[in-house]
Parts: structure tokens; C-alpha cells; sequence
């Protein structure tokens, strides 16, 4: 893969906040100024906070919202994206947005370490992209939910889900799809720790499990 090729997601994303002309903008103004890109750049933008290793507070629950009326639309088959007045009306800062972009290394290097556009036709069929956008709102679900552990993983499913239809990368897309029941499972533990013994014990509880389950204790 070409430098050029290594770098154009960071350097896009760069560009998008770069280009905000106020510090407070609208969601509808950052959904107007990408919608031409479609699904892929829309849901990397909501996906990236809540995927990083140490997640912006406050973005996972509202965010999680908008991906799972996006997914539905990708269910549906609509081409480009579209949200409510109401929800376009909710504001987010340009600082917020930078921040997150300046912090995304992790998954940034990882995504553009993988990605070049690959069975292109997988990554443009519409039966696939309906596929992709079901587990896009199982994903925003468990994202949606103010559990520790729900968030993070399936963020980063979504990010590099999106990535995948932004560079119409079906290898990457396929990959995303074989993550999912990972971050799957991890949410339901936390689920069920939070449920059966309480919000403090998932993180104290659920994660050592976790870890040993996936061989990393």
C-alpha cells in the first residue's frame, strides 16, 4: 500500500474538523458536510470516540442512538443517510472532535494498516451492505447501554465496519463481521455481571473473566 494510500483516512478526518467553521456545530451540519461520502464516514465519526482506549465521556449512549436509526436505513437500503430534526439539532464541539481525532491512534493505525479497497463488489452489493448494517445495530445497541464494557468493543466493530464501506474494502468488511460475536460476548457478560450482581461489579468482576476467556490474564 502507497504512503499516500497509508495515510488518506487520518488525513481525512484531520481535514473534517479542520474545516468546521464554529467551535459549536450541529449534528446536522457535520451529517450535511459528509453525507456525500454516505454510511462509511458518518458512522467512523460517531463510532471513534466511544472506540478509543480511553473513550470521551458521554458520547457512547447518544451516539449508539444515531448509529442504530443509520443501521436501520442500511437494513432498508437507502442510500444516503438521514436523522431527525430533533437529532440534528443536538450540538457537539469542534474541541470534543479534534480531541478525539488527536487521540485515535490506536485504532486510526490499525484500520489504516489493513485497508485498501478489496472485493469491491462485496463491499457494494446491497443483500452484504444490509448484512453489515444489521450487526451495525446489534452493535449501536450494546453500545447504547450506560454498562462499562457494552461500549468500547463494539464501537471499535462499527469503526472498523465503517471503514471497510468508506474504502469499499469487502476483506475488511468480512472482518468486521467475524469481530462482532467477540464484542458480543463481551457485552453480554458484562450484562449479565451488571444484572445478577450489580453495575460495580462488572469492571471488578467481569473483566478478570473476560480476560482469561480471551487468554489475555
Amino acid at each position: 500500500m502507497s504512503d499516500e494510500a497509508h495515510t488518506r483516512l487520518s488525513a481525512e478526518l484531520n481535514a473534517f474538523v479542520e474545516n468546521l467553521a464554529d467551535e459549536t456545530v450541529t449534528i446536522g451540519a457535520v451529517l450535511d458536510a459528509i453525507a456525500d461520502r454516505g454510511f462509511g464516514l458518518i458512522l467512523l465519526v460517531l463510532a471513534l470516540p466511544a472506540a478509543l482506549p480511553l473513550p470521551a465521556p458521554g458520547y457512547a449512549t447518544p451516539f449508539g442512538i444515531m448509529m442504530g436509526m443509520l443501521a436501520i436505513q442500511m437494513i432498508r437500503g437507502r442510500p444516503t443517510p438521514w436523522l431527525p430534526e430533533r437529532v440534528r439539532a443536538r450540538t457537539v464541539t469542534k474541541s470534543k472532535l479534534a480531541w478525539t481525532v488527536r487521540n485515535a491512534g490506536v485504532p486510526l493505525r490499525f484500520v489504516e494498516w489493513i485497508i485498501r479497497p478489496r472485493l469491491s463488489g462485496l463491499a457494494r452489493n446491497r443483500g452484504f451492505l444490509a448484512l453489515v448494517g444489521v450487526i451495525v445495530l446489534l452493535m449501536s445497541i450494546s453500545m447504547s447501554m450506560p454498562i462499562p464494557l457494552t461500549n468500547t468493543a463494539p464501537s471499535f466493530v462499527i469503526f472498523v465496519l465503517a471503514a471497510g464501506i468508506l474504502e469499499e474494502d469487502g476483506l475488511v468488511l468480512l472482518g468486521g463481521l467475524v469481530l462482532a460475536p467477540v464484542a458480543a460476548g463481551i457485552a453480554a457478560v458484562a450484562v449479565y455481571y451488571a444484572w445478577t450482581l450489580g453495575l460495580d461489579a462488572v469492571e471488578s468482576q467481569s473483566w478478570p473473566f473476560i480476560k482469561g476467556l480471551l487468554g489475555l490474564s
